[in-house]
């Protein structure tokens, strides 16, 4: 049995002010996609599977591979194609491996996509959109009008203004499954003795670090009871606030936090930790030429 990594959105409490004077529409007047927010920063989109729906998806960079629910694969009536292990924050699953016919996102469409299947009911939605698929397009997140703009045509590449911080390219976690590559950038952390990577992750509500002992020399400052992808309770470590740069990016004050006894996570392979695209205001992620722009 192959074994891919899926890395899970954690159901954490962190907030954020956003600025109000954003354009109301997607640069080089692409075509829009509304979603609307749950859990405070977790994304959820509307997108046709085999020309039905719309069905409601969760928006996850950090997610290599799409995934629709049980329920909506015996409603498309897909037949099963091999199995996979599915791992994350502190659990792992068997799941199955089924091929979709066409999937739709707005008014752009990816043809013969090979998704995961498994029970998805504790996350309230019937697909997650993963990075197998936003890696066709540029892709814009607007946070402050919930907007998803994706652009196979160059013209938001042409408008979008602001530094670009190159994207690190982690390893590969599986073979034989055509994995895409995550959005993982370097940034600083204010206590940290080195450089971390992060994972700039949409699925995620919080903020998470791995492995800290090795880079992290500071207390914790109590605990956090939260949900983690397959919906069971646990138990978080606090860790102070991190003032984060990232290029000429600058976050102040950024609450992470770590699993205790996940030191042989294998999630931390390729990364240190994972950053929600909540705490930007917008984010633009240019697959072709490997940068984003982040706007805080």
């Amino acid at each position: 049995m192959t074994s891919y990594k899926w890395f899970a959105a954690l159901v954490l409490a962190t907030s954020m002010v956003s600025a109000l004077n954003a354009e109301t529409r997607c640069p080089g007047n692409v075509a829009s996609l509304p979603f609307r927010l749950v859990n405070r920063h977790q994304m959820i989109v509307a997108v046709s599977v085999n020309h039905s729906g719309p069905y409601d998806f969760l928006l996850d960079t950090g997610m290599q591979v799409t995934a629709v629910d049980l329920s909506l694969a015996n409603e498309l009536h897909l037949q099963p194609q091999g199995t996979a292990a599915v791992a994350g924050a502190g659990f792992s699953q068997s799941v199955s491996i089924g091929q979709l016919d066409l999937l739709e996102a707005g008014s752009h469409a990816v043809a013969d996509p090979k998704v995961f299947v498994y029970d998805l009911q504790k996350l309230h939605v019937q697909g997650v959109l993963g990075e197998d698929i936003l890696e066709h397009f540029d892709v814009l997140i607007d946070n402050v009008h919930n907007l998803l703009c994706l652009d196979d045509s160059g013209a938001m590449r042409a408008e979008v203004r602001g530094p670009h911080t190159a994207l690190a390219t982690p390893p590969k976690l599986a073979d034989g499954f055509g994995l895409s590559n995550l959005i993982v950038v370097e940034a600083r952390l204010s206590d940290a003795t080195r450089p971390v990577h992060l994972l700039l992750d949409s699925g995620a509500n919080g903020a998470i670090l791995y492995n800290t002992s090795g880079y992290l020399a500071v207390p914790r400052t109590g605990h956090l009871q939260g949900a983690s992808a397959d919906g069971r309770q646990r138990m978080f470590s606090v860790l102070p606030p991190q003032d984060v740069k990232i290029g000429s990016v600058e976050l102040s004050g950024v609450t992470f936090v770590s699993l205790p006894g996940t030191q042989k996570d294998p999630r931390a392979k390729g990364f240190d930790g994972i950053l929600t695209l909540g705490l930007f205001r917008r984010v633009f992620i240019d697959h072709a030429e490997h940068f984003a722009v982040l706007e805080p």
